[in-house]
């Protein structure tokens, strides 16, 4: 996935205003069958899987056994013992050794697939061009559905990376340049993964390596809501004990009021005092501004609303304390 193709920050401004497509193709996919399958799957991430409906799709994450994050991925249950799993791409070896090793056999179809993202408010106008009686158009959040690409078999989710309405498309690799280059035909912008970042740090998503580590748990990264606690996943009594003591670090926004861009990190301070480190920094092209996640010890961060600065190297960069998303959607 290129950096840019015609600039980071008016491919942003088009997913938000109009109509972008990412060619996510890099992204991992990991196929599960049997009831085996299934068991191993439940035990292997944060999600209920076994009560997800044929044609739904779940956020969840893949943990160590002390409760650390080995990935944060999507589950899609294609029949009642037929799994897709889309890792993160650098990640793809890691979740399929924990799914082995809670019993499953997950087969890697990474060059069977090409995954396209058509993400922002014009992607439906876009998307009923080529596919007008497409049962896609009706569907819900985190649901999907078999589609016809020119003559193949594919599916579309009704999910997404950027906080904006859309869909992302699973191509057979056979006809996935020309479906790619039909949605550019009908006004789509491609989008490169620079705007990729900006946009999901617009909406406080977290990105694996930043936000999520292996030795940052979902409870520090917001992410409790991807954890079904009467689920029997591998590090759930870990995670349990931190729950009950209470998490010690937290991760809080920043918004800067002076120039400047904040970057991974970089150290966030009250006073003189450092209070958190950036996980993630960038520019907001929809603020404005500089904004960043960052992650500190409960017990010395200041409440929302509160004065900090940015440690630019050496240069303070003035900001507040604030509660993600920076930029709210409908």
């Amino acid at each position: 996935m290129p950096l840019q193709y015609s600039g980071v920050v008016s491919e942003h401004n088009a997913v938000r205003a109009d109509v972008g497509l990412f060619d996510v193709s890099h992204l991992g996919k990991l196929r599960l069958t049997g009831e085996a399958g299934t068991r191993a799957l439940q035990h292997a991430v944060t999600a209920d899987v076994e009560a997800l409906e044929v044609g739904r799709a779940s956020y969840a994450l893949v943990l160590t056994e002390e409760g650390g994050a080995v990935d944060d991925i999507f589950v899609y249950r294609v029949h009642e013992h037929e799994w897709l799993v889309v890792p993160n791409a650098a990640n793809v070896a890691a979740v399929g050794a924990m799914i082995e090793a809670s019993g499953g056999d997950p087969v890697d179809e990474w060059d069977r697939w090409a995954i396209l993202a058509l993400q922002g408010p014009r992607s439906f106008d876009v998307f009923e061009q080529i596919w007008p009686d497409s049962p896609a158009l009706d569907l819900k959040l985190h649901r999907f559905c078999a589609l016809d690409l020119f003559g193949e078999q594919g599916m579309v989710a009704r999910t997404g990376y950027t906080g904006e309405r859309g869909f992302e498309l699973y191509v057979p690799a056979e006809v996935a340049e020309r479906v790619f280059h039909r949605l550019l035909e009908l006004g789509a912008t491609p989008v490169g993964l620079g705007a990729r970042d900006t946009l999901r740090l617009e909406m406080g998503y977290a990105l694996y390596g930043h936000e999520l580590t292996r030795t940052i748990n979902p409870l520090e990264a917001r992410l409790g809501w991807a954890v079904k606690w009467d689920a029997d996943f591998r590090g759930r009594d870990a995670l349990a004990g931190i729950k009950e003591r209470g998490p010690e670090r937290k991760l809080f926004g920043v918004v800067c009021s002076g120039k400047g861009v904040p970057r991974q990190g970089y150290a966030v301070l009250a006073g003189d005092e450092p209070i958190g480190e950036l996980t993630s920094g960038n520019y907001s092209p929809t603020l404005g501004t500089g904004i960043g996640l960052a992650l500190g010890p409960i017990s010395s961060t200041p409440d929302l609303g509160v004065r900090v600065a940015v440690d630019a190297r050496g240069r303070r960069i003035e900001g507040d304390i604030v509660k993600p998303p920076f930029v709210t959607r409908d």
